[in-house]
């Protein structure tokens, strides 16, 4: 202190340099050319230097180790950090690497290290010339550490700040360190808090409360924090985590919600730990808040990845299994009737007797038609998949077209033994595409047909409403309750007698349902279960 004025020493506290000598952390005094006043034992023990070494120097020029480049950014970063620096105002540097070695010298190998340092501007008050507090600050170790062992440290220096203010409120120096300890956790967004297990009130930092949506002068207590400020759906879950945790004597972490006057949702961690009387009754709980909006919406954005990633593997995974499905089916259904046509074909170039040209000839046409209808269900079935389907709309009257189609079909029912009969054909226009809405009816009979081994298959037509109802009543195998959601899948045969598979592709009724769609209508299947038959349903506006 030797280069400050008689004056700024009488406007000193008498033990300001005794004061100053025992701070925690190393500081430097520098004057307005930014040459060294003072440093503490704290600053002179990180370096190795004694004050005569540093006193009177240019703080640019003190410290020179390692690389010229490392010199560089370090007559940067301080160039940052001291110019222009203006009174009342405090400045926290970057991190910044610069080795040096150890501090005793007796080994001139340099060691990484990181550093960051806090200036502020000391005005005596006096009119002299102010000068800067510079605090010099090893942080090598935090570099190392994760952000757990950091939150750790960090609750452990504000605790025992905390403490050291407790114990001697008055003094001033103390003050000082407190409203440090303020601006450090203003500068990071946390904020402290403290309730009064008695009162139920909270004194908290402006920060506290700015997190919680609240403004500085806001009153904060117990109740409006628990009950109100938390969102509905995190209450209890805090209420639980921190009853738990004073109960252990352990401190609490929890994370919950708040709605801020502008109508935003704003993440926030609360963490706390209590304080206890000599009887251990709980005295008064600590803590501080964070806002970890930005953090926890990065983490719900990857959880939502990871769902919408896990979704779209069981997409893929049944995409696997249908295809395997398809293949399997096409492999099956298409070598039963082509198999029928070589052994006939085969049976015809051997044979001389003429009688078995006939029979031939209607095994291989009935085959080849069959082997058609296939072929034009896996087209449809590929044109609907790709959205390449399209369908024409013009007036059609549905009962004349279902009862042609029935008439398509009745040779075929009569053969199997079925009797086919056709309820009311109402004459009823709906807007659809003739072809498209033959090749419904027609899947339907057949469905009904293929699935009746004995009894009969009806179809009408009827008008309910503003509605035409086509209607296929079979009186077959039935389909079980739970099918029943099934049976308009791609690839779904439901054979409830013996769970095995029928001729066909199971596309037909998917292939029912999508042309419906098509027309504006709907589809729907009835059952009364296995033996029951089954019935099923077209839907279609009329054609106004």
């Amino acid at each position: 202190m030797e280069r400050l004025t008689s004056q700024q020493r009488a406007a000193l506290p008498v033990n300001t340099t005794q004061v100053f000598e025992l701070l925690p952390d190393a500081w430097l005094i520098l004057d307005g050319q930014f040459e060294v006043v003072m440093a503490n034992a704290r600053y002179r023990q990180m370096h190795g230097v004694t004050l005569s070494d540093i006193r009177g120097r240019s703080v640019y020029d003190i410290n020179q180790f390692g690389s010229q480049s490392q010199r560089d950014l370090r007559r940067n970063w301080l160039d940052s950090m001291l110019p222009g620096l203006a009174p009342g105002e405090t400045r926290l540097s970057p991190q910044l690497r610069y080795d040096t070695p150890a501090p005793d010298h007796r080994d001139d190998t340099l060691t990484p290290r990181y550093w960051q340092v806090r200036t502020s501007m000391i005005d005596a008050g006096d009119g002299s010339a102010p000068m800067i507090g510079l605090c010099v600050m090893d942080v090598s170790d935090s570099i190392a550490v994760t952000e757990r062992d950091q939150r750790e440290r960090a609750k452990l220096r504000s605790q025992a700040r905390l403490r050291q203010v407790l114990v001697d409120e008055a003094n001033a120096e103390l003050r000082a360190h407190r409203e440090q300890l303020r601006q450090a956790l203003a500068f990071a967004h946390v904020g402290a808090w403290e309730l009064d297990q008695a009162t139920g009130m909270i004194e908290g930092t402006d920060q506290c409360k700015v997190n919680l949506g609240l403004a500085p002068s806001d009153t904060l207590t117990q109740t409006l924090l628990f009950d109100e400020l938390v969102d509905e759906a995190d209450r209890a879950r805090v209420k639980e985590a921190m009853d738990r945790a004073l109960a252990q004597r352990e401190h609490f972490e929890v994370e919950f919600r708040v709605t801020w006057p502008d109508r935003s949702v704003h993440w926030i961690l609360l963490r706390g730990l209590g304080r206890y009387q000599a009887d251990e009754t709980l005295k008064a709980i600590v803590g501080f808040t964070l806002d970890i909006t930005s953090r926890k919406e990065a983490e719900l954005e990857q959880r939502a990845i990871a769902e919408s990633e896990k979704r779209a593997r069981e997409h893929s995974d049944e995409v696997a299994r249908a295809m395997d499905h398809f293949v399997t089916a096409v492999s099956h259904e298409l070598r039963s009737p082509l198999g029928a046509i070589l052994s006939w074909t085969l049976l015809l170039q051997r044979a001389a007797d003429l009688s078995h040209v006939t029979r031939a000839a209607g095994v291989i046409e009935r085959n080849a038609h069959q082997l058609s209808h296939m072929v034009d269900d896996l087209l449809d079935s590929g044109a609907i998949a790709t959205g390449k389907l399209s369908v024409s709309l013009q007036p059609v009257d549905l009962g004349a077209l279902a009862g042609n189609v029935v008439e398509d079909i009745r040779m075929t029912a009569e053969t199997k033994g079925l009797r086919l009969r056709v309820g009311e054909l109402a004459p009823c226009v709906v807007m659809a595409d003739e072809s498209r809405m033959k090749q419904v009816a027609w899947n339907l009979l057949s469905n009904a047909v293929k699935f009746c081994a004995q009894g009969e298959v009806e179809l009408s037509v009827t008008v309910n409403g503003q509605q035409a109802e086509l209607s296929v009543r079979d009186t077959g195998c039935g389909i079980e309750p739970d099918a029943l959601a099934r049976i308009f899948e791609r690839f779904e045969q439901i054979n409830p007698e013996s769970g095995g598979r029928v001729a066909g592709l199971g596309l037909g009724l998917w292939l029912v349902k999508h042309l419906v769609d098509l027309h504006q209508g709907s589809v729907t299947a009835e059952s009364a279960g296995h033996g029951q038959g089954a019935t099923f349903k077209v839907t279609l506006p009329l054609y106004r």
